[in-house]
């Protein structure tokens, strides 16, 4: 007999809700297993006899088990866990940059950052998780489910406090990059336009041209750039877009391409807003 120890009553009568809906299953199936619950003024404890002997326990429900538990930690405490973290070990202490931390925390460990490299252990958390339980379970045991979180899930913590890591980075990164966009907009709104209309086209690469499709010169670009706007590092003023477009200030930014969803692209729009007006990259060949 498995007997699985919680100090949560919630904890537990959500747990054997959910093995409950398993059983109802696998019982069909002829898997032989017998779930009972006892509740205490202090805990309660999951009650679990596995009555079949023609089929092994490492081979059904313990795999079974384990995965449940697993699932369970990541519904009800690894966001908890997250903001732990956040706050406590990384001392971001404002709910409102918590929370935004925490959402990218979340994105991460659930895959939905793709952009961001290196992070494609988050996405297996769930099989630390899962080796972890699967370790401390067998077919006669008392298990103790809040010590073990604490004990034994040591890698799993790791793979939380490196995911807070990289979203503190992300947070810093996209707030810096808000920083200059609207440091660019006041630019804009409050510095002389240099000119009526700049037509820019991305074919695979940047080309810029003035309100009479003329080319602009690298040397043009050069004297319209303001050293104070440059953000791009230490790229060559060819392969600048955002700073010398700013810089010149055009009253009306036409944009050629097929690729709308090129950062580039996307950053522009921001920064002009409705001064930035999008074309299929045919357009610009048809007006030329």
């Amino acid at each position: 007999m498995i007997a699985i120890q919680f100090e949560s009553q919630q904890d537990c009568q959500q747990v054997y809700n959910q093995l409950t809906r398993y059983m109802s299953k696998y019982t069909q199936l002829g898997l032989q297993v017998t779930l009972d619950i006892e509740e205490g003024e202090e805990d309660t404890t999951i009650y679990i006899q596995y009555e079949d002997d023609e089929i092994n326990f490492y081979d059904s429900f313990h795999p079974l088990l384990a995965s449940v538990l697993a699932q369970h930690v990541i519904e009800t405490k690894e966001e908890d866990w997250l903001l732990e973290i956040i706050d406590q070990m990384f001392y971001f202490n404002d709910p409102e940059e918590q929370e935004q931390i925490l959402s990218i925390a979340c994105e991460i460990i659930n895959g939905d950052r793709e952009d961001i490299p290196a992070i494609h252990c988050f996405y297996e958390r769930e099989n630390y998780l899962y080796e972890a339980f699967a370790k401390g379970i067998d077919k006669h045991t008392t298990f103790y489910y809040e010590p073990f979180l604490i004990f034994r899930l040591k890698d799993y913590g790791e793979i939380l406090i490196d995911c807070v890591e990289i979203a503190i980075d992300e947070y810093l990164l996209e707030q810096e990059y808000q920083n200059i966009v609207e440091s660019l907009r006041y630019f804009l709104k409050t510095a002389p336009k240099k000119m009526k209309e700049l037509h820019l086209v991305y074919d695979g690469e940047f080309s810029f041209y003035d309100g009479s499709f003329k080319g602009i010169s690298r040397e043009e670009k050069e004297l319209f750039l303001e050293e104070a706007l440059v953000f791009e590092g230490d790229l060559d003023i060819d392969e600048m877009v955002v700073s010398p477009l700013v810089s010149i200030n055009p009253e009306t930014l036409h944009i050629y391409t097929d690729d709308v969803d090129q950062g580039i692209i996307y950053t522009l729009q921001t920064i002009f807003q409705e001064r930035a007006v999008i074309y299929p990259l045919g357009v610009f060949h048809r007006v030329t």
